[in-house]
């Protein structure tokens, strides 16, 4: 058993890097912040999306996944709230002013808190939680200890893939020195993040 528990540990690893290093709402919004804050102020945003991510796992291992097979009507509540959300979000990062301001309109960096909330309406999240607390768990005995782990995984690789983003981010926004690029790059940050909108109406 304790085998088949590293087994699926190092399968968890592969899936949590490739969903958390692949574009999505969370990554673009990260990049966002890089290029426009830089590093030190984007940690909180970093944090918070590791702590929203976490407590939309343990809520659904605590039986949140059953209460949306219970009342469906919940989970297409969620989806249109997310695609609302996403789809303002891109507005507001299209029509950005640039200078002083995020492609979000702000003049900070995403808080805590609000990157933590984030997370309850983001597609992506809810897809690789729903995965982990499904395929990569283990049953009978071992069902607590493997769920728990994956909460482990999910954050360990998790963690250093946000800060990728946001250095990613960081080192485009040394070449956005003007207004036009500053706009440009806003305009594309708003197109990829409705690119991810498919994800929602699967």
């Amino acid at each position: 058993m304790e085998m088949t528990l590293t087994a699926l540990t190092l399968s968890a690893a592969v899936f949590c890097a490739t969903m958390t290093m692949t574009p999505g709402p969370n990554n673009l919004l990260l990049a966002q912040s890089g290029a426009t804050f830089g590093i030190r102020q984007s940690v909180r945003h970093i944090v918070g999306i590791r702590l929203g991510t976490t407590s939309l796992h343990l809520a659904m291992l605590l039986g949140l996944g059953a209460l949306f097979e219970g009342f469906p009507l919940l989970h297409q509540i969620l989806k249109t709230v997310s695609l609302a959300y996403l789809l303002w979000l891109a507005f507001k990062i299209a029509t950005a002013p640039t200078g002083g301001q995020s492609a979000s309109g702000r003049n900070r960096p995403m808080g805590l808190m609000e990157a933590a909330m984030f997370q309850w309406i983001n597609p992506k999240s809810w897809l690789a939680v729903m995965t982990l607390c499904s395929a990569f768990t283990l049953a009978g005995d071992q069902y607590w200890l493997s769920a728990l782990v994956m909460v482990l995984v999910f954050n360990v690789v998790g963690l250093p893939a946000s800060f990728t983003w946001v250095v990613l981010g960081q080192a485009i926004g040394r070449f956005l020195h003007t207004p036009g690029r500053q706009r440009t790059f806003n305009q594309l940050m708003a197109l990829a993040l409705l690119l991810t909108l498919p994800m929602i109406l699967m």
